[in-house]
């Protein structure tokens, strides 16, 4: 399926709120790239990450808990105890399974990679674990970019290192940098 936008898949974890939001306070782009929030949420909590990040930009930002199609100029932010994948230009939500090790970013990155190639962008911020790190090799396999907030920035530095000891990200930079990295990328290509 050819695309004619970017996506940017965001995964964050333990510490990661502070970062989405530095992020997205620095993001200029907006009619040719969706974003899409993947983060672990705890299962029986109601979140609230899309209220939080309508105050840090002027997209229109959408709780995904609902099977939508997926929109350039739009944030898409994974409700708790869902996973989330793309496929055919929609957002597909699947209830979590019970395993323990939370894997829902690598779950959206792979099917990110198989929909839009050199058009997928992964960002790895701030979690523990390494969740991640397979979805983030196979964005790399299939052409498009994976940059990673600078462990030295992170509240938690687990996912973050975790891609830079294993799959040589094309940047590794404070979340503010790596918001004028997807403004460069998505305006460059």
């Amino acid at each position: 399926m050819n695309k004619t936008y970017f996506t940017v898949g965001i995964g964050a974890s333990a510490g990661g709120q502070k970062s989405l939001c530095e992020f997205f306070d620095h993001i200029t782009v907006d009619a040719n790239v969706a974003f899409v929030v993947i983060t672990h949420l705890t299962r029986e909590r109601r979140s609230i990450l899309d209220y939080i990040l309508s105050k840090h930009t002027k997209l229109p930002v959408l709780r995904v808990d609902r099977n939508m199609q997926i929109l350039p100029g739009h944030i898409y932010v994974m409700a708790e105890n869902t996973t989330l994948e793309v496929s055919h230009g929609w957002l597909w939500v699947n209830s979590r399974d019970d395993a323990t090790l939370n894997k829902s970013i690598d779950l959206f990155f792979n099917s990110l990679a198989d929909e839009f190639h050199e058009r997928a962008i992964g960002v790895i911020l701030s979690g523990s674990g390494e969740d991640g790190l397979e979805g983030a090799q196979w964005i790399n396999h299939m052409g498009g970019n994976v940059i990673v907030q600078d462990p030295d920035t992170a509240e938690f530095k687990g996912m973050p290192l975790a891609i830079i000891n294993s799959d040589h990200p094309s940047a590794i930079l404070e979340p503010a940098a790596l918001a004028q990295e997807i403004n460069y990328l998505c305006r460059l290509l």
